[in-house]
């Protein structure tokens, strides 16, 4: 095994993304701190007088075999924060190892954090772990998103990567919200798809932590309405004022028109949510 120092070789990424946000002497979120190194970039932020929108790019093709990729993003006390990307990410073909991404999203006193990327497609062959962890404090909020298509579909390649391994882990106030692990194979999901009727099949997961979550929020039900024929939708409460939402669509854009759906409705209970994601 190499040392932790030694770098690695030269056709391998070891990126990194760090974000801090902050408020200002007017009342406004900046960035306070931010960090990154290829395959990410940072835009130029922007304050639409609801969050500082700041959107991040992937400046090479896609993720790599071999590619060690590392997110860290914290909204601070009263800071707004809505990062999202502005193309797909893809996880190309990989001949033997891996590529892997490590995430932590936090959320302190008052702050606001929506992390919104476009969907990860991963191409044949490929191999890749990402592990997510959020952290909220008890008065903050998050809205994380995070999407999953079958493949390159109109190349006609779907479920052809070889290995898929996804973790997600929340927590608010320190308490344990939520622990989840996928492990699968291309082919796995691809049966389970064809089990309820689909030869496609484009997932969503979107985790909200926020005391103005209630148990009997009348918004409950109307997120339950949007379960339609090709687009299933399935929220769960979890403790301490969280929802997890689950979407699963026969295509991708009845799987955005889902998450845009949901997104306007919950703004009525998380008035952060006002903000246009198209002004990215």
């Amino acid at each position: 095994m190499r040392a932790a120092t030694e770098p690695p070789p030269a056709a391998v990424f070891a990126g990194h993304l760090h974000l801090a946000a902050a408020v200002d002497a007017s009342g406004r979120t900046i960035l306070g701190h931010q960090s990154f190194r290829a395959p990410f970039h940072v835009g130029k932020g922007y304050w639409d007088g609801h969050v500082l929108q700041v959107r991040v790019i992937n400046a090479t093709a896609g993720i790599l075999e071999g590619d060690r990729l590392e997110l860290a993003v914290r909204a601070g006390p009263g800071a707004a924060l809505l990062v999202t990307t502005p193309a797909a990410t893809r996880a190309f073909m990989m001949k033997a190892g891996i590529a892997t991404c490590e995430q932590r999203f936090a959320v302190e006193a008052g702050g606001w954090l929506e992390y919104a990327p476009e969907p990860l497609f991963p191409h044949r062959a490929s191999d890749y772990a990402q592990m997510t962890r959020l952290s909220v404090a008890a008065d903050g909020e998050l809205y994380y998103v995070d999407t999953l298509a079958p493949g390159r579909v109109g190349l006609g390649e779907c479920w052809a990567w070889r290995r898929l391994r996804i973790g997600l882990d929340a927590e608010a106030a320190g308490r344990l919200l939520l622990r989840e692990r996928l492990d699968c194979r291309g082919d796995e999901l691809q049966r389970l798809a064809a089990f309820h009727g689909s030869a496609e099949a484009w997932f969503g997961t979107v985790v909200m932590i926020s005391p103005r979550l209630v148990p009997d929020d009348g918004l409950w039900e109307q997120i339950r309405a949007l379960h339609r024929p090709g687009c299933r939708i399935a929220p769960t409460r979890l403790r301490a004022s969280g929802w997890i939402v689950r979407v699963v669509a026969d295509s991708s854009l009845q799987l955005r028109g889902a998450l845009e759906s949901l997104r306007v409705l919950c703004a009525a209970a998380l008035p952060r949510l006002a903000s246009d994601l198209r002004r990215v």
